[in-house]
């Protein structure tokens, strides 16, 4: 039933016919079932209800989740929900965007994904190649210095396009400010 701006459906795969990039459950009734439970507790959801928020993933086929890279706890929801809708029709979409979002989590961790902060080099980052985040960068300021703290190269991008810059091995420090920087190359 299409009331305005709203749609409502009464089973999640319903909803499949639009692109919905936003679903929201208002009421779930009766028990959830063992397959909810497991669903919502591997989600990382604490609440009675969560196994609603997964159906909602469930019925969505656009947006975020759709659109690249996802956090990891978005990853989790992602995997939860599949349990529950395992015939979703963007099923492999979903999983994509979940396995980047690993990536990206892995990246970060391994010392080849940063943001905005303060680096060493060898410690928390590794030198090499490394290229900005985003198809347009904007208020951008990168730097990196020597064990002195002397400044090796630096730039502020007003506005550009992706761009690549190198950090060499004798590097000591990398500082990012509003931009984000992923390693491509050693």
């Amino acid at each position: 039933m299409n009331t305005g701006s709203r749609t409502t459906v009464t089973d999640y795969k319903a909803a499949w016919a639009t692109p919905f990039d936003l679903c929201t459950v208002n009421t779930a009734t009766g028990t959830p079932s063992a397959a909810e439970n497991a669903a919502g507790a591997a989600s990382g959801g604490t609440s009675r209800d969560t196994a609603k928020y997964l159906y909602a993933l469930c019925a969505t086929t656009a947006g975020h989740y759709f659109e690249g890279a996802v956090s990891a706890p978005q990853a989790k929801e992602i995997a939860a929900a599949l349990t529950l809708c395992p015939d979703h029709p963007k099923r492999n979409v979903l999983e994509a965007s979940a396995a980047a979002g690993g990536a990206l989590d892995a990246d970060r961790a391994n010392g080849k994904l940063v943001y905005t902060g303060k680096y060493l080099v060898g410690k928390d980052v590794v030198p090499g190649s490394w290229q900005s985040q985003g198809e347009k960068v904007e208020n951008c300021y990168w730097e990196i210095s020597d064990g002195q703290g002397n400044i090796m190269a630096n730039n502020f991008i007003s506005v550009a396009p992706q761009f690549t810059i190198t950090i060499p091995a004798n590097a000591a420090g990398f500082t990012v400010e509003g931009c984000g920087f992923r390693w491509i190359a050693g």
